[in-house]
């Protein structure tokens, strides 16, 4: 029986990152991934919790899953972001269509997590070569990065 090579892809921050990258587009000067900043509810309204958070917002001890409430207590500065689901299924295609490149048996996991199965596509590559190539072609192309 032969081995199966499976690759996971998982966006990390998918949610902030997307928004980011959105952000940018839209002529925005700060890069939201390199400032505190989460993806969560309404701060108004007093619900919510964080779905994503950038890097700079971990290094303060926020945690995915915590209230916005909590959150602020650890971090005053930070920045509270709505999520945009429609915006986010339009980035989770695109990462779709370029692993799409790479094999056609994908597994889609969640919005911004799949396994690809890459047993008969390494083409004489290792499992490595072709993370790090979906890795830098994900950051290039996409500009998917936390």
């Amino acid at each position: 029986m032969e081995n199966r090579v499976i690759l996971h892809v998982d966006v990390n921050n998918a949610f902030l990152s997307w928004t980011a990258i959105e952000r940018l587009k839209q002529g925005e000067k700060i890069d939201i991934r390199t400032i505190p900043a989460v993806i969560g509810g309404d701060e108004e309204r007093r619900c919510g919790i964080v779905l994503a958070k950038s890097i700079p917002a971990k290094k303060c001890g926020i945690a995915t899953g915590e209230t916005l409430y909590m959150a602020r207590q650890k971090c005053p500065v930070l920045q509270v972001f709505k999520g945009d689901y429609k915006k986010y299924a339009y980035y989770s295609h695109q990462l779709y269509q370029l692993l799409l490149e790479y094999t056609d048996k994908i597994e889609r996991f969640s919005i911004d997590e799949c396994f690809l199965d890459m047993t008969h596509y390494l083409m004489g590559r290792t499992i490595m070569d072709v993370a790090k190539e979906i890795n830098f072609r994900t950051k290039k192309e996409l500009r998917l990065y936390s």
